[in-house]
């Protein structure tokens, strides 16, 4: 059973990421993004779920780690299932604005349109 913590946890880093609040950046694995905080850092990321039912789909991830590095607890979507039951578009849509704050996705995007919209 997951803590129900973890679920309030997912809620509010959803709600504080779509206000902008949530500074993610890329780590050191590909498509896994990190949000440090005051002693800890938060992880989003997916992996393939398994299982004979579970043939290409997907489980995302939500992990905490210490100032040491060591994750102190992870809950996948479907762990969080119980305590928030949209939980895997949620966390879909985390890792999608976790990446796209990470890699400057949208000040990329502006500066390039704004470049467009130069008359010549």
């Amino acid at each position: 059973m997951t803590n129900p913590k973890m679920a309030r946890l997912l809620a509010r880093l959803v709600e504080k990421t779509d206000q902008g609040k949530v500074n993610w950046e890329e780590t050191e694995q590909t498509d896994v993004y990190q949000a440090a905080f005051p002693g800890y850092s938060v992880r989003i990321s997916y992996r393939e779920a398994t299982g004979l039912l579970a043939l290409g789909t997907t489980d995302y991830l939500l992990s905490i780690f210490n100032e040491d590095g060591t994750q102190i607890d992870e809950a996948s979507d479907v762990d969080l299932k119980s305590d928030y039951s949209d939980s895997f578009n949620r966390m879909k849509k985390l890792h999608e604005d976790a990446r796209r704050k990470a890699l400057g996705v949208d000040e990329a995007l502006d500066k390039i349109l704004a470049e467009l919209d130069k008359e010549k």
